[in-house]
């Protein structure tokens, strides 16, 4: 695996190598493309050093307004927490949607999207527009796309929060008792391992960005359920996976029941193929090469 040679800074609000979470993942995977990342955060941030290096600084979104507007940075749209807000109601993502209004004016920033969906809707928002659109890059080995899933009954779903439908699969797991709802990861199992001996991923979601384990369920080949939101609302003809509106499993039980039935009873009939989106677009080649392009914007137009 051929990283990029340079030095770049992942700054998040929390240590990726001690927190999990889809930003701190993001992260820490800056180290399968970059020969060198040094992790920072609030508490750890290190200007003189930026500067002295001229290092790159890949900042979470909001976080770009933590460094002053002379030291150049890239901020990543990860997700539009405005958006995200309207499912979850919290005081943490009304904080962040704050933040990212004003960190949208920010100068001296170099701003890349995770989706197009997302770039898409800060350029309405807030009149700022990414300049690239770089997906997660995923590990093509470990996510091999070779199950083992002959008569599983296993159904997989990654539901850890209200707003990913963690109330649905209690629901669902009595109207189908024919088969298991498994939260992915929940024995400790390693995640490909899970994903190989089940026969389908559900993510039924009212809210994401670009959500890691969706892309690594289609990188599985996995035949997968998703609700029309984060990536795909890039277009859902692209990802060959079946997908439907949020309104059709979060509503009256009855509709959700049937979503899921119709779901698993057409699971025979088609043959699902989504790795080949994740191959084309979201490998560590198709990483590099975008983070390459990055790279090369961001040492024509930084302002040191």
């Amino acid at each position: 695996m051929e990283r990029i040679p340079r030095a770049v800074v992942a700054y998040t609000e929390n240590d990726p190598r001690a927190v999990r979470g889809g930003v701190e993942t993001h992260a820490k995977n800056l180290g399968l493309v970059f020969e060198e990342v040094l992790f920072m955060t609030p508490a750890t941030r290190d200007e003189a050093l930026v500067v002295a290096r001229r290092l790159p600084v890949i900042c979470d979104n909001q976080r770009v307004l933590d460094w002053p507007e002379r030291v150049p940075v890239i901020g990543i749209q990860h997700g539009m927490a405005s958006r995200k807000l309207l499912s979850t109601r919290s005081f943490g993502d009304a904080k962040m949607a704050l933040a990212q209004a004003r960190a949208a004016r920010r100068r001296n920033t170099l701003w890349i999207a995770a989706a197009n969906w997302v770039r898409d809707a800060f350029t309405r928002h807030y009149r700022v527009r990414a300049r690239h659109v770089v997906y997660h890059g995923i590990d093509l080995e470990r996510f091999d796309g070779e199950l083992a899933n002959a008569g599983s009954r296993v159904l997989l779903h990654d539901a850890r929060s209200p707003h990913k439908g963690s109330h649905l699969y209690p629901v669902l797991a009595r109207a189908l008792p024919d088969w298991r709802f498994e939260l992915l990861g929940a024995g400790g199992e390693p995640i490909p391992e899970h994903m190989r001996r089940a026969r389908a991923f559900l993510h039924l979601s009212r809210y994401e960005g670009n959500s890691l384990v969706v892309c690594e369920a289609m990188a599985m080949n996995l035949p997968c359920l998703f609700t029309e939101v984060g990536l795909m609302l890039d277009g859902t003809e692209r990802f060959d996976v079946t997908v439907v509106p949020r309104r059709a499993v979060f509503g009256p039980e009855r509709r959700l029941i049937r979503t899921v039935s119709e779901f698993v009873a057409g699971l025979d009939r088609r043959d699902y193929r989504p790795r080949a989106w994740v191959e084309e677009h979201a490998s560590f080649d198709a990483n590099r090469a975008a983070w390459r392009r990055v790279l090369d914007d961001f040492d024509a137009t930084a302002r040191w």
